[in-house]
């Protein structure tokens, strides 16, 4: 009987850990991503979005809900680096946030790709936010994800975050 009381008590402890767990992976064109499952994907491509991702479960909706946004542009025939698009984001962010601060600005390698990340903070209006982009210049295509959030939210945030961004791959078509 002890033994089957245990056996009630650890398993919801273990479905929910197991539900926790459950990603979906999203493939679209030429790119993949995944995401936990009590996360919301839209892909309507409001506001010009190819994928707007946020948490079901976020505390700040009420004022601003943190997501993740993937914007692809593309350039036809002007001729860019991706250092030189570093430089653009750097300056876009300065002119669209008040206060802003670079923290990071580097070019890494993400799952094989060439990839400029970004973090920064500012405000815009009476809230301070905290963003990470990452952007791929690849076949004169620029694939840039965004994660925002607000600045206080951003230590509890960002890890989840950044695994979603992480998991972005791009593939040939």
């Amino acid at each position: 009987m002890k033994n089957l009381l245990i056996i009630f008590i650890l398993f919801p402890l273990i479905i929910n850990a197991q539900e926790q767990n459950d990603s979906v992976e999203y493939e679209k064109d030429n790119y993949s991503i995944e995401y936990p499952s009590n996360w919301i994907l839209n892909d309507s491509g409001d506001n010009g979005t190819k994928i707007f991702l946020y948490p079901t479960n976020s505390e700040s909706s009420d004022i601003f809900t943190e997501n993740i946004n993937l914007i692809i542009q593309n350039l036809s025939d002007a001729p860019i680096t991706l250092e030189k698009y570093k430089g653009l984001v750097e300056k876009q962010i300065s002119g669209m946030l008040t206060e802003p601060k670079i923290s990071s600005s580097e070019i890494e390698n993400k799952n094989g790709l060439k990839c400029h990340q970004l973090i920064a903070e500012g405000k815009s209006g009476d809230y301070k936010f905290k963003t990470i982009i990452y952007t791929y210049l690849i076949d004169k295509q620029i694939y840039s994800l965004t994660f925002v959030t607000l600045y206080d939210n951003y230590e509890k945030n960002h890890i989840e975050s950044l695994k979603i961004m992480d998991s972005f791959n791009l593939t040939k078509n």
